[in-house]
């Protein structure tokens, strides 16, 4: 009977450690999905940064009715400079920042530490179900064309470009009506601007952050910035700019903050950017109270989140559509 005790407190003790080992495993394959699947949305919009069909330099008009509305600098954001909003654009387009829509001389952009979509912003809130945006956590813009040609629609942002004209001036509108002919020779897409941010609240679970984006869209006629769920769990999402200066010419390349106030002096050659995972759920007995130090944050958990098992994941992507130096 002892010896049938001892090998049953043997037993129980292995099956308890099988357990651990087991929660564990789940644990880290699952923080490992939730990293693929937020890189898998994030870096191929990073990759078509600055695409916009067979235009290869982003030389602008913004057209209605066959008027030309804006151009050029008209159709950048404000800086140290007063720009008043594009006219010709449909409602709401100017929601999530003055001429943020429209800004395709910057392919990407972002916030530091922050969630600043643009200037001016007047209704680009984090919907109710977010609680907020997560403080500390970085703001990313991407912009770029579809990949796939559309249809002419009214309300959503599109750009009108002709193949035989690569290098001249392409046409934006947004009234349902294309500012030329129609034929073989000519192409439509919808322009794409997405607005990545760390929310305070997941779908469903509220405290528990979560990795969103606003997209540009168009509802009855009108353009919309729609607020979806990426994925929950993120609780940190910081970016660093790869730029190079024109005038270098060994063209080296130094990372800056997404703040950086001559960005669009600069050349923008890549994206790095950092994402902090946490886990669904805790472990028995698991505790991780290391100090955390990247892209300028340092966090140590606390004694509750330590118990918590995170990833952190680390990408640098090189923009593919640069203009012409």
């Amino acid at each position: 009977m002892a010896i049938g005790l001892i090998l049953l407190a043997a037993f129980i003790k292995l099956l308890d450690r099988c357990r651990s080992d087991f929660a564990s495993n789940e644990s880290l394959a699952s923080l490992q999905d939730a990293s693929r699947h937020a890189l898998a949305v994030l870096v191929p919009d990073l990759e078509h940064a600055g695409f916009y069909g067979t235009t290869s330099t982003p030389r602008l008009r913004l057209m209605r009715d066959g008027n030309v509305m804006a151009e050029a600098t008209a159709l950048i954001q404000p800086g140290s400079s007063a720009v008043p909003p594009a006219r010709g654009l449909p409602t709401g387009a100017h929601d999530c920042g003055i001429n943020l829509a429209v800004d395709l001389l910057l392919p990407v952009q972002g916030a530091n530490n922050a969630f600043v979509p643009g200037v001016s912003a007047r209704d680009c809130a984090p919907t109710a179900s977010a609680g907020g945006a997560r403080p500390g956590a970085d703001t990313l813009i991407v912009r770029h064309a579809s990949l796939a040609t559309a249809a002419a629609h009214a309300g959503r942002l599109q750009l009108y470009s002709r193949l035989t004209d690569s290098q001249g001036i392409a046409s934006l509108f947004a009234d349902g009506r294309a500012p030329g002919p129609l034929d073989p020779a000519s192409e439509i897409r919808d322009i794409e601007v997405h607005i990545y941010y760390v929310a305070k609240s997941s779908v469903g679970r509220p405290g528990w952050p979560a990795l969103r984006v606003k997209s540009l869209t168009e509802s009855r006629g009108a353009a919309q910035f729609r607020d979806e769920e990426v994925l929950p769990g993120v609780e940190d999402l910081q970016v660093e700019f790869g730029v190079s200066d024109p005038g270098d010419a060994a063209q080296r390349m130094s990372f800056v903050a997404p703040d950086y106030p001559r960005l669009r002096e600069q050349r923008m050659v890549a994206v790095r950017l950092w994402l902090r995972i946490r886990a669904n759920d805790t472990e028995r007995g698991f505790t991780d109270p290391r100090t955390l130090r990247y892209a300028g944050v340092e966090f140590t958990p606390t004694a509750a989140e330590s118990r918590q098992r995170r990833m952190l994941v680390e990408r640098t992507v090189a923009l593919r559509n640069l203009p012409p130096s």
